[in-house]
């Protein structure tokens, strides 16, 4: 009975030393609501924003993934890492995707996610016995990238400069386009 009592209060003292027991719930806070950051609505055809966007990440590194999605909203998946000390790396995610609005019109919708990694220590453990008697001694160890930090980026200049490369190649691309069908429309040229 003694022992039992004994084990109850080490484990009450090893309970209360577990964390803080505050979770943060950021979802109370979330506000929906139109025109957030996230998303742009662009006034050009869905075939060229699209094409834009592919040719925004790409000019600026991220290496792309197509996702699931249908011919009217793509989904892409752009991905850029660096690693700015020695045992850090971060990585950059942004998902976006076009929604088709109209004959001239298309929504882009972007989120970005960085993530932190850090070169840690990792060891293991080998536990032998036979019935009540258990020894367990510490084995290998090793360092590997682990993940301490991960962040939806709400920063709504990261998405301006995002949607402001992507609506120069959309309004380039259909500035050709345009001057291509005048050209063929000519009578010189008929």
């Amino acid at each position: 009975m003694h022992l039992l009592s004994l084990s109850l209060v080490v484990a009450f003292l090893l309970a209360g030393c577990g964390g803080s027991g505050t979770v943060v719930k950021r979802y109370e806070n979330e506000k929906f609501r139109a025109g957030a950051t996230y998303s742009r609505k662009v006034a050009l055809p869905t075939r060229v924003v699209c094409h834009s966007v592919k040719r925004a990440m790409l000019s600026q590194g991220y290496l792309l993934d197509q996702g699931p999605g249908n011919k009217d909203s793509p989904l892409l998946v752009g991905t850029k890492s660096w690693q700015p000390e020695n045992d850090v790396a971060v990585t950059l995610r942004l998902q976006v995707t076009c929604v088709h609005e109209g004959e001239t019109a298309s929504s882009v919708f972007a989120t970005g996610i960085e993530e932190s990694y850090k070169l840690q220590e990792v060891t293991g453990s080998v536990s032998a016995g036979v019935s009540i008697a258990t020894i367990t001694v510490p084995s290998t160890s090793g360092r590997a990238l682990m993940l301490v930090r991960r962040e939806t980026i709400e920063d709504p200049q990261f998405y301006a400069r995002f949607y402001s490369l992507v609506e120069q190649y959309a309004k380039a691309e259909h500035d050709s386009e345009q001057s291509s069908l005048a050209e063929s429309d000519s009578p010189a040229k008929r």
